[in-house]
C-alpha cells in the first residue's frame, strides 16, 4: 500500500506541475546533453523540494516537468502580418520498477501535456511546414503509457504500451535545437505523407532495440495505424485497438561511432541511420481515377492503393570539438533525406540539414547556435492533377512545386533551468504554389524546467 500511495501522489503532483514535452524543450536538451556528456544535468527551478525529489528517486520514482512558449511574428510576406503565441506544458513520470517493486531491468513510464495558443502558419504565413514545432493538439491530453524491459545484459530494450513511433524512428536530439516543425521532432514529410504517430500523439505499439555491436544497433516497431485514435475528442484516452485501418511497421539500422563511454575524449561522435516504414492501410492516388485516367478530368473516384511506404536516411557528425570541452562543446553537422512513392504521397522527396554549434561564444559553454534548412518537393502526380483541375474546371488553386525553409536560432542558457532562444525563419514559396509571397518570421522561444 505504501508503494501504491507513492505512485498515486507522484502521478498527480507531476500532472499538476506540468512537464517534459519532447520537441525542443529543456527536457529534450537534457537528453541531448546526456548523450554528449553523461555527467551533466539540468537543475530544475523548483530545486530538490527539500530532499523530497531525491528521496523519491532513491525509491525509483523520477519525474520531469517543463514549460516552453513560442512568440513568433510574420514580419513580411505570407498571407498577412501577424504575431501569435502558443505554449506547451507537460509531465513525464518514470517508475524504476527494479527499485520500486524488485522487477529487474523494468520501468513504467507515463506522460502527458497541455498545449494552448494560436498557429502562426495557418493564421498568417500560409505555408505547409508549421513554424512552431510545439503547436498541435491544443488541449490537455495523455501522451505515453508503457512498460520498458531490458534483456540479455541490457543488449535488448523492449517497450510496449502507448507509444509514439516518432520517439524512436527518424528522430535525433539534434533536431530538437530548431524551432520550425520541418526539422524539430521528425522530418515533417513522413507524418504528412502517412499516419506516423509523433509527439504529442501515442497509440498502442511495441518497439524493440537491439545492440548488435558497440557501434551498431537496430530498432523495430509495430504500431496501430488508425489516425482516428489520437483525435482531440478523446484527449489521448482512446485505448481501443481499432486495427481495421492497418498497422504501421518501422525498421531502422544505425551506426554510431565514438559515442560509447569508453571512447577517448578527443573522439568525434557521429550517427548514421537508414530506416524503412510501411503502413498497411488504404491510400488514394493523387492523379489517377479507378480506370487509370485523370480523376480531375473524368470526375471519377481516385484509385485506391493498399499500403504505403517510405525510406529515410540520417547522418550527423561532430566536425570539431573544443580541446578543453566540458560537455560536448563544438560543431556538428547533419543531413536527413526521405523518399516515398509520388503517386500516393504529398512529399515524395524531402531533405533537411544544417549545423549546430555548442559553446561558440567563450564562457557560454551551454549556448547553442543552430542553422538549418528544410526542402520539400511536392508530388508531380499532385501537380498534374492540379494542372488538369485548372484547365478543365477553372480551379483558381495553384500548382504546387516545393517549399523551402531556413531556420536560424541562438539558444541562450540563462540559468540551468531557463533558456531564451531568439529565432529567425525565412519561408520560400509557402505551400508550394507561387501565389503567396515569401515570408520572414521573427520571434523567440522561452523555456523553464520545474
Amino acid at each position: 500500500m505504501k508503494k501504491f500511495a507513492i505512485f498515486v501522489i507522484v502521478f498527480f503532483c507531476a500532472a499538476s506541475v506540468s512537464a517534459a514535452q519532447r520537441d525542443a524543450t529543456v527536457t529534450a536538451d537534457q537528453h541531448f546533453r546526456a548523450e554528449l556528456c553523461p555527467s551533466s544535468h539540468i537543475e530544475p527551478v523548483m530545486g530538490d523540494w527539500q530532499g523530497t525529489r531525491s528521496d523519491l528517486a532513491e525509491k525509483g520514482v523520477t519525474f520531469e516537468s517543463s514549460y516552453v512558449a513560442d512568440i513568433l511574428g510574420n514580419a513580411s510576406g505570407g498571407k498577412k502580418l501577424a504575431t501569435r503565441y502558443n505554449h506547451s506544458m507537460g509531465w513525464d513520470v518514470n517508475f524504476n520498477l527494479e527499485k520500486f517493486a524488485g522487477l529487474k531491468g523494468t520501468q513504467f513510464h507515463i506522460s502527458g501535456l497541455w498545449r494552448a495558443g494560436r498557429n502562426l502558419t495557418t493564421d498568417a504565413v500560409g505555408n505547409a511546414f508549421v513554424v512552431s514545432s510545439i503547436y498541435g493538439s491544443q488541449q490537455f491530453r495523455l501522451m505515453g503509457l508503457y512498460l520498458e524491459k531490458l534483456f540479455l545484459d541490457k543488449r535488448i530494450n523492449i517497450r510496449i504500451g502507448r507509444l509514439a513511433a516518432g520517439d524512436d524512428f527518424a528522430s535525433s536530439p539534434i533536431y530538437w535545437n530548431f524551432v520550425t516543425n520541418a526539422i524539430d521532432g521528425n522530418p515533417v514529410a513522413i507524418p504528412i505523407n502517412v499516419f506516423f504517430p509523433c509527439y504529442p500523439n501515442a497509440v498502442w505499439g511495441v518497439r524493440a532495440k537491439c545492440n548488435v555491436t558497440k557501434d551498431i544497433y537496430t530498432t523495430t516497431g509495430l504500431y496501430n495505424g488508425d489516425s482516428g485514435v489520437p483525435r482531440m475528442a478523446m484527449y489521448g484516452l482512446d485505448f481501443s485497438l481499432r486495427l481495421k485501418k492497418g498497422l504501421l511497421f518501422a525498421q531502422e539500422v544505425a551506426y554510431a561511432p565514438n559515442t560509447g563511454p569508453e571512447c577517448p575524449v578527443s573522439a568525434l561522435p557521429g550517427h548514421y541511420k537508414a530506416g524503412f516504414y510501411y503502413h498497411g492501410g488504404t491510400f488514394f492516388d493523387q492523379f489517377e481515377d479507378i480506370n487509370g485516367s485523370s480523376a480531375a478530368i473524368t470526375g471519377e473516384n481516385f484509385k485506391k492503393h493498399i499500403g504505403n511506404y517510405g525510406l529515410y536516411f540520417h547522418a550527423d557528425q561532430m566536425l570539431y570539438k573544443h580541446k578543453n570541452q566540458t560537455c560536448g562543446e563544438g560543431l556538428t553537422s547533419f543531413v536527413v533525406a526521405t523518399l516515398a512513392p509520388e503517386n500516393i504521397n504529398k512529399f515524395p522527396f524531402f531533405i533537411d540539414g544544417g549545423f549546430v554549434y555548442k559553446g561558440l561564444v567563450p564562457t557560454r559553454n551551454h549556448d547553442i547556435l543552430s542553422v538549418g534548412f528544410a526542402y520539400g518537393m511536392y508530388s508531380r502526380s499532385l501537380g498534374h492533377a492540379e494542372r488538369d483541375n485548372r484547365e478543365v474546371n477553372g480551379s483558381p488553386d495553384p500548382i504546387q512545386s516545393y517549399e523551402l525553409v531556413f531556420d536560424f536560432s541562438y539558444k541562450v542558457q540563462i540559468t540551468p533551468w531557463m533558456f531564451l532562444q531568439p529565432d529567425m525563419q525565412y519561408v520560400i514559396n509557402p505551400s508550394g504554389g507561387h501565389d503567396v509571397p515569401d515570408a520572414f518570421v521573427l520571434g523567440t522561444r522561452f523555456g523553464l524546467t520545474f
